[in-house]
C-alpha cells in the first residue's frame, strides 16, 4: 500500500484504523462507507490492486470490523484474506441480533461465475474459482488457493452473517 500524499509504503498501526506513511509522516484515518451493506471502511489510501469487478482503478485500503482488506469505493467489492474472511464470518454471525433472513437469490445472477467471466487473482494473475459458499447465507464467492484470498461482492458477508443456521 502507498501513501496518498508522497507514494511511499504505509503500514497499519494495530487495530485503530490508522495507516502512517514511514516518510512523510502522513496519517489516513479510516472512515466508514455511507450506505455500506456490510460495514465497509476505507482510508483513501489506495494499493496497488485494481477492482476485480468494476475496473475502478485501485482498491484501497480499509477494514471490516477489526480485519484488513482492500475494497473498492464504487462497487463496495472486497478483497480479503482467506483466513481472516472465516474469522469475519464467524464473529459477525455469533453477534448478529436481528431476524433471520434468507434473502433474494437467483442462482443464474447470485451463482458462481462461469468460465468466461472468472475473475483474474491481481496477486497471482491465475483465474480465481467461483463456487457457491458451503456456509449459510446461498452466496457465490471467489477465491484464490495460491494466494489464499477471497473476492467478496456488496453485501455477501451482510447475507452470510443473516442467514438462518447456528450461531
Amino acid at each position: 500500500m502507498k501513501c496518498k500524499s508522497c507514494g511511499a509504503p504505509v503500514k497499519r498501526l494495530g487495530r485503530s484504523g490508522r495507516y502512517s506513511c514511514d516518510y512523510c509522516d502522513n496519517e489516513a484515518v479510516a472512515t466508514p462507507i455511507e450506505n455500506s451493506l456490510d460495514g465497509l471502511v476505507l482510508t483513501g489510501t489506495y494499493a496497488e490492486t485494481p477492482c476485480l469487478c468494476c475496473g475502478e482503478a485501485h482498491l484501497e485500503i480499509g477494514s471490516l470490523d477489526t480485519f484488513p482488506i482492500q475494497g473498492c469505493r464504487r462497487c463496495q467489492g472486497v478483497l480479503i484474506k482467506r483466513s481472516s474472511f472465516a474469522r469475519l464470518v464467524q464473529g459477525r454471525r455469533e453477534s448478529y441480533e436481528g431476524p433471520e433472513r434468507n434473502g433474494e437469490f437467483d442462482p443464474a445472477l447470485d451463482g458462481p461465475r462461469d468460465h468466461h467471466s472468472r475473475l483474474t487473482c491481481p496477486q497471482c494473475r491465475i483465474l480465481m474459482d467461483s463456487f457457491f459458499y458451503a456456509g449459510p447465507g446461498r452466496v457465490a464467492i471467489d477465491s484464490c488457493n495460491r494466494c489464499e484470498t477471497v473476492w467478496l461482492d456488496c453485501g455477501e458477508i451482510t447475507s452470510i452473517a443473516e442467514a438462518p443456521g447456528r450461531r
